[in-house]
């Protein structure tokens, strides 16, 4: 197949695509689309909940845009999310954001530099699971695009994020910024809403989850469902006792397994049945995950299912240094041996041995 005939497939399917996008989410094409066309500048937020199709949003405009040359940087705040998005990078990665921030924060991003220019060029920039943030991360790249931005257009001071056309995303009911013993005040206050550039933001809600239109038997909708309304209850504080800000629910017992003596073994065979026969269907393991509360967790049920494939393992060799920071140095370097980094455990990421 030609080059030319692979574009014209590629724009096609962006066209489906993005006139589906036209059709069932019109409010916020036509708040969020105009100012790309006409280079007005805008800053957004879409709040939705898990199924709303905020990815398939993101991943829509990404193409229809970057199919007219233009550039269009997609973050997530965090490596998994970013796997989502088409050229998905992490927010620290894309603009350079210290990793200690305060209040008067800036980007570590020079005048003049390649990145700067980049930005200069950039279309759109959609940053996604952003409430889980601290709102310094945000005010950090507004302060650095102000600069970046002045010398070309001046006026652009007058404008959020140096008028740049930035669309944030998530849903404010899941977890917030971590504020290590923080009281809720705290919490709040670091959020997103909390910061000045909140004032200047359009919020744009999607409310349908898209999840339930997808070709399923009725048992199996009505399940999906059931589940999504009892989830939006519990981040909605209409179930469960609540007190001193602490909520209560019952789990309903049939997402519970009730009788198991080994609890590691029954939720990778329930929610992995027949895994020594699918161990190279690619589908079967996109349809289903297992989340867990610590890593320790995680890393006892990645170690049991490991042990149920019986092919040969191998063995991959780790780059046992650090990366330069903000605060390097000979003492750290001295601190930060092999064996040390060795013993820390991050997620997404294997343990080291």
């Amino acid at each position: 197949m030609s080059r030319a005939t692979i574009g014209g497939v590629w724009e096609r399917k962006i066209k489906n695509k993005f006139n589906t996008l036209l059709r069932n989410r019109d409010k916020f094409m036509i708040k969020y689309w105009m100012p790309l066309k006409e280079k007005k500048g805008g800053f957004f937020f879409v709040y939705g909940y898990g199924g709303t199709g905020k990815t398939f949003i993101w991943k829509t405009l990404a193409s229809a845009l970057r199919s007219e040359r233009k550039i269009v940087l997609t973050v997530a705040s965090s490596g998994i999310a970013s796997l989502l998005l088409l050229g998905g990078r992490t927010s620290h990665s894309r603009f350079a954001i210290p990793l200690n921030l305060d209040e008067d924060s800036t980007c570590n991003i020079k005048q003049g530099s390649s990145l700067a220019d980049l930005l200069v060029r950039t279309s759109l920039i959609i940053w996604d699971e952003a409430p889980t943030m601290n709102k310094y991360y945000f005010e950090a790249l507004d302060r650095t695009l102000h600069d970046v931005m002045h010398f070309k257009n001046p006026s652009n001071n007058d404008h959020p994020f140096g008028g740049k056309t930035i669309v944030f995303g998530r849903d404010f009911r899941q977890i917030l910024p971590v504020i290590p013993k923080g009281s809720k005040q705290y919490i709040v206050n670091a959020t997103l809403n909390s910061s000045y550039l909140w004032d200047d933001c359009e919020v744009l809600k999607l409310t349908k989850n898209m999840r339930l239109t997808i070709n399923n038997s009725d048992d199996n909708i009505d399940d999906l469902k059931s589940f999504s309304d009892w989830i939006l209850s519990i981040g909605d504080e209409k179930i469960g006792d609540h007190g001193d800000g602490y909520g209560v629910v019952r789990i309903p017992d049939d997402n519970l397994i009730l009788d198991a003596s080994d609890p590691i073994a029954a939720i990778v065979d329930a929610i992995y049945p027949e895994l020594t026969t699918n161990v190279n269907n690619l589908q079967y393991f996109q349809q289903r995950a297992i989340l867990a509360p610590t890593l320790n967790m995680v890393e006892m049920i990645n170690d049991y299912m490991v042990s149920l494939n019986k092919k040969e393992s191998m063995i991959f060799l780790s780059s046992d240094s650090t990366c330069l920071s903000d605060f390097g140095g000979s003492l750290l370097d001295q601190i930060h041996t092999p064996d040390f980094l060795n013993c820390i455990k991050c997620s997404a990421t294997f343990h080291v041995s």
